[in-house]
């Protein structure tokens, strides 16, 4: 065994103590994480995407949830008592799963109203471009837009038989 490895199964071992020890020390504050992080949960279940989305918007929505929550737990009274009565209120319930559904509702949602941003500012490009075309052809006379090979034939035997003196 190199010493690296053992190193990091060393490093494993501390963390895992560590917060084995949190966890048990902070109980009332991880039953009312795990508890109100169930939407996260089930977004990453199902989240079959690399990049994870899904449970990004709605972890974070969630954590907002339940947050005003922990930090009522934290102030008052850090006790099972505290954490089951704030369990126990629907309210509460409310407030942690309502933010999780605005994630969702961000994650299904924010990629129309992207593609419709993104393709309103196409259109404009378009028409910008356009207007500065309808310039330059004003300025610079219908070659310089690029016509097709039939609008160049006929502008070249219009400007034939304008040099031939038959118009």
């Amino acid at each position: 065994m190199s010493a690296n490895t053992a190193s990091s199964a060393a490093t494993k071992t501390i963390m895992f103590v560590l917060i084995a020890g949190g966890a048990v020390l902070f109980l009332p504050s991880v039953l009312l994480l795990v508890i109100g992080m169930t939407p996260t949960l089930a977004a990453m279940l199902t989240d079959r995407r690399r990049e994870k989305y899904a449970t990004l918007c709605v972890g974070c929505m969630n954590f907002t949830g339940v947050l005003p929550f922990l930090v009522e737990l934290w102030t008052q009274d850090h006790s099972y008592d505290n954490a089951f009565r704030m369990i126990g209120d629907p309210f509460t319930w409310l407030v942690m799963f309502g933010a999780a559904a605005i994630g969702w509702a961000i994650y299904f949602v924010a990629p129309g109203i992207v593609g419709m941003f993104i393709a309103m500012r196409a259109d404009q490009r378009v028409e910008r471009l356009r207007r500065r075309q309808r310039d330059l052809v004003e300025e610079w006379g219908p070659g310089v837009a690029g016509s097709s090979d039939q609008d160049e034939e006929q502008a070249g035997k219009q400007g034939a038989r304008q040099a031939r003196g038959d118009e």
